[in-house]
């Protein structure tokens, strides 16, 4: 009884270690309801999604295709789980953004690195425009946040031209997070 037991536990525990995936809570401070979109960036964004193998990665982004958060009150939160080697943006959709997120303020992910080499980036990006304050807290990482259109190149890139990184000259507002699942907050109106 013992060794089935044991042998039972064992199985449990590489299970869960084989589906655990990135953990992304929703929150809303704001006054009003905000709707949190998730979309997929895969190959648009990184140069490590169009096949195993490339860029030193083994294996190619994986788009997420579950959910969409729910429409959030003010004071709510939803969490929500999103695959491994995943490439997006996180936005509020308030009625004038695109279907990606242009025109409006976003997280975003790309977690199909994390290795002992490349660390899995992050950011908030003002590029299109500002128009949602938001912070991206994830455990063991930076946080970063971003109140307001002169938040500066340390939390955010502000609003300008892809070519020149929106006048940062540098890609000074992307963290980096080691490797693993992680649990991110993103909150909206921090």
């Amino acid at each position: 009884m013992f060794q089935r037991t044991f042998v039972f536990t064992c199985v449990l525990a590489i299970a869960s270690l084989v589906s655990a995936d990135h953990s992304f809570t929703f929150r809303n401070n704001c006054g009003s309801s905000v709707s949190p979109k998730i979309v997929n960036t895969n190959c648009g964004y990184s140069p490590r999604c169009s096949t195993p193998g490339s860029g030193g990665v083994p294996k190619p982004a994986i788009p997420y295709n579950g959910p969409q958060p729910k429409t959030l009150g003010h004071g709510q939160s939803q969490t929500l789980t999103i695959n491994r080697q995943w490439n997006g943006r996180i936005f509020n959709q308030n009625g004038h953004c695109g279907a990606s997120g242009e025109n409006c303020s976003m997280g975003e992910f790309n977690l199909d690195t994390g290795n002992q080499f490349t660390a899995q980036a992050y950011d908030i990006s003002n590029i299109q425009g500002f128009t949602q304050s938001l912070r991206i807290a994830v455990n063991g990482c930076d946080t970063v946040t971003c109140t307001n259109v002169k938040c500066g190149c340390t939390n955010a890139y502000p609003p300008g031209s892809l070519t020149d990184l929106s006048g940062c000259g540098n890609d000074s507002p992307v963290r980096g997070c080691s490797p693993g699942d992680k649990q991110w907050t993103i909150t909206f109106c921090p």
